[in-house]
């Protein structure tokens, strides 16, 4: 029963990191083969093969996910966006409303501190043409973004530098 959970849980992230914008990179073949691999030996090393089919999962969602975010009021009132993939590098970080918006980013694994804490905060009026911030992603990582005092309709984006 457990073995049968983990495959449904791992098919569900799977099919989610395949949906989230494939790049030439992406072999989900590939990513496919390697977990049902993993999965295979779960009855003989169960810590073993999980830890692999989670490493497997996360570098597939980074291998998969696309260089540029975008978001809208359509997320709804106060969301919470993620889980993000974003590689080492430098990115963009853009709000563009006319109202006042915050943007707390909540680090999950190697970001750096640019991305664990107030990304954005200003006041009605402030990001018209748009409010950028420029942040450093020290490691590939996965972070959510909450966003709060939003007051207007609003456009996210972000946006890896090459």
């Amino acid at each position: 029963m457990k073995r049968i959970a983990i495959a449904a849980l791992l098919a569900s992230l799977f099919l989610g990191t395949a949906l989230a914008g494939a790049e030439e990179a992406c072999d989900t073949a590939e990513i496919q083969a390697d977990i049902q691999a993993q999965l295979d030996l779960l009855d003989e090393n169960p810590v073993s093969a999980l830890i692999n089919v989670i490493d497997l999962a996360l570098a597939g969602f980074h291998d998969c996910s696309g260089e540029v975010y975008e978001f809208s009021d359509r997320e709804g009132a106060q969301p919470v966006l993620g889980p993000l993939a974003l590689s080492e590098g430098l990115h963009i970080v853009t709000m563009t409303t006319a109202g006042s918006a915050r943007i707390d980013g909540v680090a999950i694994k190697g970001c750096g501190k640019e991305l664990d804490g107030v990304i954005h905060n200003f006041s009605s009026g402030q990001a018209i043409r748009g409010a950028a911030s420029l942040v450093e992603v020290l490691d590939d990582c996965i972070v959510y973004l909450e966003l709060s005092k939003l007051t207007n309709p609003w456009i996210l984006t972000i946006d890896k530098l090459n």
